[in-house]
């Protein structure tokens, strides 16, 4: 017989025994499992504890150069603005542009593998920045050390982004980020009081030693997860291709501005806040480093641990929210930054600096969820790589280089306050901030693709 004008053809007696449910398996592949579903909850909060201990690495090493910065420029003979490259411009450069590259890779090959190589590069050029005879050698060190540190953000990021639902990913990614606190608290504490008995030479080889142990423990025990949710884009699209269509978003847009000016006051000033405490209230390099521990320590581990949950609590509601939280805690800490550098002593300085933390950081458990919430998996190393692009160049290669500039600016007529005055002038930035943030929850909802 003909069937709209084809010929009929018998089936197979193997086929045709087939049961309903053995065609669709036979026609339909299964997607592949969900780390949730492969994966116990203690594995994978175990996943995300390494994961935030290699954050902790990150900013220890890169933190420790912060409280070194007047026992440096004594024996290498370096000025204020030369102090705001090396802890600037010369790390960030490097981290912000090869962190593209470390996505890419991140992005079609093991994140496994580019975790523990970035983490040995950076802690063991770390280490050799204790052996830097010159200026010079101190510089190359911090650019390779750059390098090296762009890897660990996008690899993070993407990971963290495929091990837990976007319900439960601000508290994921505030405890990622978490480590960057604790990082801090180890690298002026421990960094300045290493400094301080035995040389700041020492304080690079013990603190950056360790990280290259840890660098083996992540290779050998953290599993590649299945990457959920694919990219709109076709396969063979190229890397600047992939990073235009991802500005082509306008809350995306304003979540990278908003990210890098926030990082411009909270974080890239705070290489000088140490030296602040040092300068304008005559503390030793122990004191103000546990002094500015304890604010970025204990204060940000509340701010950035207290965001994650309110912001998770919220989600469910509306994912509006992840956006929401990070503006009301931008627009809240702006006051308290003022006073922490206006202060006339330093317990009233210690105190509207630990206020001022408990909301600075709380933006970061929701922006970076709902930056990756916006993008597919294949594309989240990248977008995390932007993410460092934005807060590298504008914040961590920016600020501190704007710093010491303003610091030698002002010294003719503010002498020992010059460097207060120039940490005053960086908290306009959270204003400018906030606004991006404000512009991004505008259009957040309506580019939000499905998860």
């Amino acid at each position: 017989p003909q069937v709209r004008g084809a010929s009929y053809q018998a089936k197979p007696a193997s086929v045709a025994l087939l049961s309903s449910t053995e065609l669709r398996s036979t026609s339909k592949p299964s997607p592949p499992l969900t780390a949730e579903e492969l994966y116990s909850p203690r594995y994978r909060y175990y996943v995300l504890a390494l994961i935030a201990g290699v954050n902790l690495f990150n900013y220890m090493d890169r933190q420790l150069i912060a409280v070194l910065i007047d026992p440096i420029k004594a024996e290498l003979g370096a000025s204020d603005t030369q102090m705001g490259l090396l802890t600037g411009i010369a790390f960030a450069a490097f981290y912000a542009t090869f962190g593209f590259p470390m996505a890419r890779w991140a992005d079609r090959g093991s994140r496994v593998n580019v975790l523990s190589f970035a983490l040995a590069a950076w802690s063991l050029m770390t280490v050799l920045s204790g052996f830097a005879a010159r200026f010079a050698h101190l510089l190359v060190a911090r650019m390779a050390m750059g390098i090296g540190e762009s890897g660990g953000g996008p690899a993070s990021q993407s990971l963290i982004a495929d091990y837990f639902p976007v319900e439960q990913r601000a508290r994921a990614f505030a405890i990622y980020v978490l480590g960057a606190s604790v990082g801090i608290l180890i690298g002026g504490f421990f960094g300045g009081l290493i400094a301080q008995t035995w040389g700041w030479r020492a304080a690079f080889w013990i603190v950056g030693a360790p990280g290259i142990v840890f660098a083996v423990l992540i290779r050998l025990t953290l599993k590649e997860p299945v990457r959920r949710g694919q990219s709109e884009l076709p396969e063979g699209v190229g890397l600047v291709q992939r990073i235009v269509y991802l500005f082509r978003t306008r809350a995306f847009r304003h979540l990278m501005l908003a990210n890098g000016i926030l990082t411009f006051s909270n974080i890239g000033a705070a290489y000088w806040t140490a030296m602040y405490f040092v300068r304008s209230f005559d503390m030793s390099l122990a004191q103000a480093g546990g002094l500015t521990g304890i604010i970025g320590g204990i204060a940000g581990t509340a701010s950035i641990v207290g965001g994650g949950v309110i912001t998770d609590r919220l989600t469910p509601r509306s994912r509006i929210w992840l956006v929401r939280v990070p503006v009301l805690a931008a627009i809240i800490a702006i006051p308290f930054h003022f006073g922490y550098y206006l202060a006339p002593s330093w317990q009233l300085a210690f105190a509207f600096g630990f206020a001022a933390q408990i909301f600075a950081h709380t933006f970061a458990g929701g922006l970076l969820s709902s930056v990756h919430a916006l993008v597919g998996s294949d594309e989240r190393a990248l977008a995390a790589a932007t993410i460092m692009f934005c807060a590298s160049v504008i914040g961590l290669g920016l600020a501190p280089l704007a710093v010491g500039l303003a610091s030698d600016a002002f010294q003719p007529s503010m002498g020992d306050e010059s460097l207060r005055w120039a940490l005053v002038c960086m908290q306009f930035a959270p204003v400018w901030g906030a606004l991006h943030l404000w512009l991004a929850s505008r259009t957040f909802l309506q580019e939000l693709p499905a998860e």
